[in-house]
């Protein structure tokens, strides 16, 4: 594992237990950087995980505007 994966996949298990907290949250990348994770993780990262969650199907990003907003995917039914 590179230092890069690590990073990215300590931002993904830190992303989950912070959904699982608060499942009706949603946020901006930067919102998420920064209040989700303290700002513990550099940007990139944070994007890396989001769009691993995203591809994974756990989280889902929504356009409003101009901005994305993050977060979990909803449950079927």
């Amino acid at each position: 594992m590179t230092p890069a994966s690590t990073a990215i996949d300590g931002a993904i298990r830190q992303i989950r237990a912070y959904v699982a907290g608060r499942p009706h949250s949603a946020d901006t990348l930067d919102g998420i950087a920064q209040w989700w994770l303290g700002g513990h993780f550099p940007r990139e990262v944070v994007e890396a995980a989001l769009e691993q969650l995203h591809a994974a199907g756990e989280l889902e990003r929504i356009e409003i505007g101009a901005r994305q907003l993050w977060r979990r995917q909803p449950m079927p039914g």
